[in-house]
């Protein structure tokens, strides 16, 4: 799409052509999404456009057990502990290259961007938002977060869109490079975000009479294909961006880009030929439906047990009295109110609804998040280690998609913000040839566990078969490096980078060890002499053990 040769007209109804596609596209989702929004995450309940008419509304009308919501929010709050909690370091960046690593003045500068970006984080609202995005992650399948700059505040706000307003298409390679939202704006924030002269003149007459009304607006954004060499405006950035109303108006809004898409949307778990996520949601629907349905019925049958249905002779209408105590004279004895049943055998007892509240359970990994606390045993460290980066292994897909989809896009765009600011020093001139990318290594407890099952579990348990052999065999361990091993050992615990000293530092330490190791060594050879030598107080004679060993301490 060549933007730059067309109207804004045209460029309008193109987006417009494009909008219908991706509803369509999109449609067949929109069922599931529904029913699993009325039934796990009721806040995000509407998925159509109604305008003001489903704000404060009553939701989740249907939903019988609450079970699925709480395994939902404890999927969230335990990938948010796990993964990028404020109160834990998470992520640290490194240089691919090992030897530029370990130079000081990189070290130092990769330790002071480190700290600047958490700075970033904690002014935002980044850790709030993601908790939503977790949560729509687990219950729709796609979440989706907008991250941009409040140049004013000098800082970085991030917003978890609504899944309902987010349209999607993937580049060749799998990766979500378009997006479109279509979402409500009312008059007073248009004309705060694009001025009054975007409005009509029929819109201008409402902002004065109801500047709250809304209207629907869409924002495109886009890979920009007709970039133009040496254009530094902001429509020749590498990702398009226009803003315009839906359904109205022929004029855009607002045409500009951005060096990075501010859209990071992430799918739990994708199939090949789909462009929307599955989620946890997805895979216990059958069984969180079941659960909603007996929980309905049995609710149902116990109401009709406490108060079933009776039967009233005609001309008793109106005169019943069915409250406690309540006295019914009749002149026919034989006419009286009966109940229609006295009771009702549902076959359903609570080893069912536990079976099945188990299955969802299991679909949201509540086992993984509370394994410490519901553990039947007291375990051994190494116990604890294993089984974490067991439960751990399963999540790695999942996590490993979070962080190509959300957390890589989301520290590197906030990396440049912050260093377009003014926010983060000057790289170091050893890195000024280096031209390559900054590596981001995440250490929360999740990726820790990871770690630990696929390094450490190996490196522990080779030396533990090895130190056999060594007892026999002690030359075995010239094959050991100890410094790696270490360094393995402590990279996957997550030892701070700060803490960990440089090769050439242990090498200076282990050179002074030695030689006061030496001069000990001599000095004890020399009181051993001197014990051995009688007379000490005469003169060393000349060419004796003794004058030698004194010669080599000068």
């Amino acid at each position: 799409m060549a933007e730059e040769k067309l109207t804004d007209l045209e460029i309008v109804q193109k987006l417009r052509n494009r909008q219908k596609q991706f509803e369509t596209i999109r449609l067949p989702w929109e069922p599931d999404w529904q029913t699993i929004a009325e039934l796990v995450q009721p806040r995000r309940e509407a998925l159509h456009f109604a305008g003001t008419k489903d704000k404060g509304k009553r939701s989740s009308k249907q939903r019988y057990d609450g079970t699925p919501t709480e395994a939902l929010q404890l999927l969230a709050d335990g990938l948010m502990g796990y993964l990028v909690s404020p109160s834990l370091q998470w992520f640290r960046l490194k240089i691919p290259q090992e030897k530029l690593n370990n130079m000081p003045d990189v070290k130092e500068w990769l330790q002071a961007v480190e700290r600047q970006l958490y700075s970033e984080f904690a002014r935002s609202n980044f850790y709030e938002e993601m908790h939503a995005y977790f949560l729509d992650g687990g219950s729709t399948g796609t979440a989706t977060i907008y991250q941009e700059e409040d140049i004013a505040g000098g800082k970085i706000v991030f917003s978890t869109r609504h899944p309902r307003e987010i349209y999607i298409a993937e580049n060749r390679y799998g990766f979500v490079d378009t997006v479109h939202r279509k979402y409500d704006l009312s008059i007073r924030e248009i004309v705060q975000q694009f001025g009054e002269d975007s409005l009509n003149d029929t819109q201008k007459r409402m902002y004065k009479d109801k500047p709250d009304e809304e209207y629907e607006l869409l924002h495109a954004v886009f890979p920009n294909t007709d970039r133009i060499y040496g254009d530094l405006s902001s429509k020749n950035k590498p990702f398009s961006s226009f803003y315009m109303f839906s359904k109205t108006g022929d004029e855009l809004l607002r045409q500009s880009g951005y060096d990075e898409n501010p859209y990071a949307v992430w799918r739990w778990r994708k199939n090949s030929t789909e462009v929307y996520g599955r989620s946890p949601a997805h895979d216990a629907l059958v069984d969180i439906q079941a659960l909603n349905q007996v929980r309905r019925d049995l609710l149902h049958a116990g109401n009709i047990s406490v108060n079933p249905p009776v039967n009233i002779p005609a001309e008793q209408k109106f005169r019943v009295k069915l409250t406690p105590a309540g006295q019914n004279f009749f002149k026919d004895a034989g006419r009286v109110i009966s109940p229609v049943f006295t009771g009702i055998n549902y076959p359903i007892g609570k080893e069912e609804l536990a079976d099945f509240r188990q299955i969802i359970k299991k679909h949201f990994r509540v086992e993984f998040f509370l394994m410490l606390a519901e553990a039947q045993r007291t375990m051994t460290a190494t116990e604890v280690v294993e089984r974490q980066g067991e439960k751990a292994a399963v999540l790695g897909a999942t996590i490993g998609r979070l962080n190509t989809e959300c957390m890589n896009p989301i520290i590197d765009r906030s990396f440049r913000i912050a260093m377009n600011a003014g926010r983060l020093p000057p790289p170091p001139d050893a890195l000024a040839e280096y031209g390559g990318d900054v590596e981001i290594d995440y250490l929360g407890p999740l990726a820790q566990a990871q770690k630990r099952l696929f390094k450490t579990q190996g490196v522990m348990r080779s030396l533990e078969a090895i130190g056999g052999v060594a007892q026999m065999m002690p030359s075995v361990l010239d094959n050991i490096d100890q410094d790696e091993v270490a360094r393995l050992i402590m990279d996957s615990f997550g030892m701070p980078a700060k803490a960990v000293k440089d090769q050439s530092e242990v090498d200076k330490i282990r050179q002074a060890r030695q030689e006061a190791a030496a001069q000990e060594k001599k000095m004890a050879q020399m009181a051993e002499m001197a014990k051995a030598v009688p007379n000490l107080q005469k003169a060393t004679e000349e060419g004796s053990p003794l004058e030698k060993l004194e010669e080599q301490q000068q």
